[in-house]
């Protein structure tokens, strides 16, 4: 692989029997749900029942290149396989065929309170979880103001997090998550954690390790996030990458794949009740003037409303404008 060349993913893919007893197991996890499903069918008196022979591909033939220090965003739909990708990558899951060859330290942002103990202190959490994620105890420590000052617990540190309210607790998990330092960053959906004010806070930082030069995977439904960070974008349909090139002709293709509905705030009532006066024949969300599904934490918004008379006479009413 050329040293230029950060990721190479080379006919990747991911099979799942959905109601069968797997009869090997590559990691350790997998082997802790096979004892756990074997279990669980001894009390449930289906012992050797093998059910439906249903296989499931939830990654096939997927195969993309990312050059060293390039921000790309991956898209698409429930069930297309994004998530699958990045557990693949990250050595969660092995994969059922093709590789994948990495060239440099990976870290990976993809359910940040994983590792945390309850009955521990969030400082010494910090350090669990830092650890986990595969930082030295050395970088912890230098960190670990930075972090704190991060999460916004820091009148909480030394109290177990069993405590913590659960938007604290995520916090915390992925200040630490944030402040890895590898080459390469595999981020889900981690980004939407927390209130308005934090997930901006997220946003920024994810750009500054944008700006260091990093190579990143960005898996995310949130389509302005993803526009605003990435340059180049990935579109999983059914467990297939079906475009790839510039982050906005891959976004446009993905939204006139949609109903347009849902990914574009429209409303469609379904019953009324009133005197008929007036009747809401349609409201969108406008985010710069366009119809959108979903607003950036500081973007401006905008409600569109079609209003029609009694008389038949239509017209649109817009809102003031939102700061949010």
């Amino acid at each position: 692989m050329s040293s230029e060349i950060a990721l190479s993913v080379q006919g990747l893919g991911k099979q799942y029997q959905i109601g069968v007893r797997t009869l090997e197991a590559g990691t350790l996890r997998e082997r802790i749900a096979m004892g756990a499903a074997a279990i669980g069918r001894r009390l449930s008196g289906r012992e050797g029942a093998e059910g439906p022979t249903e296989s499931l591909w939830a990654l096939k033939d997927v195969s993309f290149d990312v050059p060293r220090g390039e921000v790309v965003g991956g898209i698409g739909g429930n069930g297309a396989g994004k998530s699958t990708l990045l557990k693949v990558l990250s050595r969660i899951t092995q994969p059922t065929e093709g590789r994948a060859v990495i060239s440099g330290r990976v870290g990976a942002l993809l359910e940040v309170s994983t590792g945390f103990h309850p009955e521990l202190t969030g400082r010494e959490n910090v350090f669990l979880n830092g650890a986990i994620l595969g930082m030295s105890k050395a970088e912890i420590v230098r960190k670990f103001d930075e972090i704190v000052e991060f999460s916004g617990v820091d009148r909480f540190i030394d109290t177990p997090v069993r405590f913590y309210s659960s938007g604290m607790y995520v916090r915390l998990a992925f200040a630490v998550a944030a402040h890895l330092e590898p080459e390469i960053l595999f981020v889900d959906e981690v980004l939407a954690v927390g209130d308005a004010q934090f997930q901006k806070k997220c946003l920024g930082k994810m750009s500054e390790v944008s700006r260091a030069g990093r190579t990143i995977l960005f898996v995310s439904h949130n389509l302005e996030a993803v526009q605003r960070m990435c340059s180049r974008g990935l579109l999983f349909e059914r467990g297939r990458l079906v475009e790839s090139g510039s982050i906005d002709v891959v976004i446009a293709r993905y939204r006139a794949a949609q109903s347009g509905d849902e990914l574009l705030g429209r409303f469609r009532p379904a019953s009324r009740r009133g005197l008929g006066y007036a009747r809401v024949e349609d409201i969108r969300l406008l985010v710069n003037g366009q119809a959108a599904g979903q607003v950036p934490c500081d973007a401006d918004l905008v409600i569109e409303c079609l209003v029609s008379t009694a008389q038949g006479q239509a017209g649109k009413l817009q809102g003031h404008t939102l700061e949010l």
